[in-house]
């Protein structure tokens, strides 16, 4: 038998807990423990109670040496002696040992919560502490949404928010389920998961939250998406909206590439093959012009001279690139003309049909595209953000539970204040 201070010093250090012994069935370990209770009275009638009998709970605990360590706690039935009183009989809990919905010890159950919460899978938690995988993920959903619930401040008063959707699971029998991440892209954390991309859900979600966490709002970043400006249009109508700048670029790049597939019909009657002059520079096109070499430059001159008679290719790839000018710029008020001068060069009779479409489409989003030059704000920070949930979701393998779904997001990616954790007791 091992010695008695060095078990007792691996037991949960409670107040009035002693051991009462300790044993070992193949590489798992256990220690026998039991409350200390005196006086104890009956909660209905206020007389004093008795003890029934002593049932045994086995609880999965840290390991200890590298061995699997369960906690045997010899629990206390109490009944009432009096025949006339309401209460039959009751356990006695103590949620510092363990709550009673885990089959964990509280502080193993705290442990694996941090432990999943920082990144590691819940199959190697589990098998660490010599249990299975039910067992851990139950205790992780059971202490990390108390948890979430006890870190107020956790969701900080924000200036800028920013919404984008992520599929949440992908079936064979069903379509592709969306959610919406909420960001806090002031503070570069996930506020919450809203379980749709519907205006309905997201709007509803936004206008419950407190009307002074509203107010303080300046900015709100989005990826050109109707739904979501609509969201901020109504129920953020006072912050600033501001597009993403690589989606705006995206879509200049998607019209060029519009643009080049069309040509390449026009011209050669079939589509990109492997010597075609556009189809041998589809990828320069989409570079950055001043990232070009001479040579890389004048091959893509030379091959636009060779597939694009009209020079519509051409064209768009100039509207493309005035586009990144636009924001390059430092002065806001030129940057405004540029953009101004853009969407009518755009939108002029000889374009091509896709430049007159991306003109629209720039002209709708005028003011977000230009509210850039106010904040310099994009919507990559909750880009990032969508990062880590799809790490997430590599780490549980996928996920079709949304509950689960959200607890691990935010567990992993909304910054809570572990240091809290120590604290509650659920």
């Amino acid at each position: 038998m091992a010695d008695p201070s060095v078990i007792l010093r691996c037991v949960v250090s409670v107040k009035d807990v002693r051991v009462l012994g300790y044993f070992r069935d193949g590489p798992v370990q256990a220690i026998v423990i039991e409350q200390s209770l005196s006086g104890v009275v009956c909660p209905a009638c206020g007389g004093p109670a008795r003890v029934k009998d002593r049932p045994r709970v086995m609880l999965v605990d840290l390991p200890v040496y590298g061995r699997p360590m369960r906690l045997v706690w010899r629990k206390h039935r109490f009944t009432c002696p009096d025949l006339s009183c309401e209460q039959m009989s009751w356990t006695s809990t103590d949620r510092r040992i363990a709550s009673s919905r885990c089959r964990m010890t509280t502080r193993a159950g705290k442990w694996a919560t941090e432990q999943v919460g920082k990144g590691r899978t819940v199959s190697e938690v589990a098998r660490e502490l010599g249990c299975d995988w039910h067992t851990v993920n139950d205790t992780v959903m059971f202490y990390g949404s108390a948890l979430l619930e006890a870190d107020r401040k956790r969701v900080n008063v924000t200036g800028a928010v920013g919404l984008d959707e992520t599929s949440f699971v992908r079936l064979a029998h069903r379509r592709t389920q969306y959610v919406t991440t909420v960001c806090d892209v002031e503070h570069h954390q996930i506020i919450d998961i809203v379980p749709s991309r519907t205006y309905v859900d997201v709007a509803t979600y936004l206008h419950a939250q407190p009307q002074a966490w509203k107010d303080h709002i300046r900015y709100a970043t989005l990826d050109m998406s109707p739904t979501y400006r609509a969201v901020y249009t109504v129920v953020l109508p006072k912050a600033t909206q501001i597009a993403d700048h690589f989606h705006v670029i995206m879509l200049a790049n998607r019209a060029l590439d519009e643009v080049r597939r069309r040509v390449q019909q026009e011209t050669l009657s079939h589509r990109g093959r492997k010597h075609d002059p556009l189809y041998q520079i589809r990828k320069t096109l989409t570079r950055a012009q001043e990232t070009l070499n001479q040579d890389t430059s004048e091959r893509l001159a030379h091959l636009l001279a060779l597939g694009d008679p009209n020079g519509e290719v051409a064209i768009a790839y100039r509207i493309k690139e005035q586009l990144r000018v636009f924001y390059r710029l430092n002065n806001s008020d030129q940057a405004y003309r540029e953009l101004d001068t853009l969407i009518d060069t755009c939108q002029a009779r000889p374009m091509p049909p896709e430049i007159k479409r991306l003109g629209r489409t720039l002209n709708q989003w005028r003011s977000q595209i230009m509210a850039y030059h106010k904040a310099h704000l994009t919507n990559s920070i909750t880009e990032t953000m969508n990062n880590l949930i799809k790490r997430t979701k590599r780490i549980g393998y996928g996920f079709t539970n949304f509950t689960n779904y959200r607890i691990r997001v935010l567990l992993y990616a909304g910054k809570p204040n572990w240091r809290i954790l120590n604290t509650i007791y659920p």
